[in-house]
């Protein structure tokens, strides 16, 4: 639970602070600041059709399966985000901008709330208690990371995207960690019925 718990923390982080940085971005960087309650709603509706898929896909695939692939793909995109931004001194092609980040966003789409569906399995007898933590948890410690990589806005994409690939990489250890801990509960034996 804490695992997941801390992953989905740490993604939201990176989330938070696209919301805080993506008005400055679009107008700073990109000189679109008429046109960004445009691009905000338009990258909004990629995310909310990932989230519709969501339901179908995890169904399908089955939620730790769908984790980790997710999880490679949002690391494969954080990754190309960057070496975009490198590549561009931090102030990229706008349309292939807007294309990374449509694409994190799907990821993170996918990702959120299966993590916080992950972070419950292991808590049924104390749902309501552990579901007000975790998203107590996610919230906080995510604005709170988020605020970290807003401080760092030099007038580039590149903290952002750095943003994204460090969260990304601190999420993807810490989901890999939390399935470890969900396969060794699985292989212990089941408790002895009281007599």
């Amino acid at each position: 639970t804490v695992g997941y718990m801390l992953a989905f923390t740490a993604l939201f982080g990176s989330f938070a602070s696209y919301l805080a940085s993506s008005e400055l971005i679009f107008s700073d960087v990109f000189g679109l600041a008429e046109e960004f309650p445009i691009i905000f709603g338009a990258l909004s509706v990629v995310a909310g059709i990932a989230v519709l898929v969501n339901s179908r896909v995890v169904e399908r695939v089955g939620l730790q399966k769908l984790i980790r692939l997710v999880m490679i793909g949002y690391l494969v995109s954080a990754i190309a985000l960057n070496v975009i931004s490198v590549l561009t001194g931090g102030i990229p092609p706008f349309w292939l901008f807007a294309a990374g980040l449509a694409v994190v966003f799907s990821m993170h789409a996918l990702l959120i709330p299966n993590l916080n569906s992950a972070a419950m399995i292991p808590m049924a007898s104390v749902a309501g208690t552990a579901s007000a933590i975790i998203g107590t948890v996610a919230t906080a410690g995510g604005a709170l990371l988020g605020a970290v990589i807003d401080r760092a806005y030099d007038g580039t994409v590149a903290p952002l995207s750095l943003g994204f690939l460090v969260l990304g990489g601190v999420a993807w250890l810490l989901c890999r960690s939390a399935e470890a801990g969900l396969r060794a509960i699985a292989m212990e034996p089941a408790p002895e019925p009281a007599k």
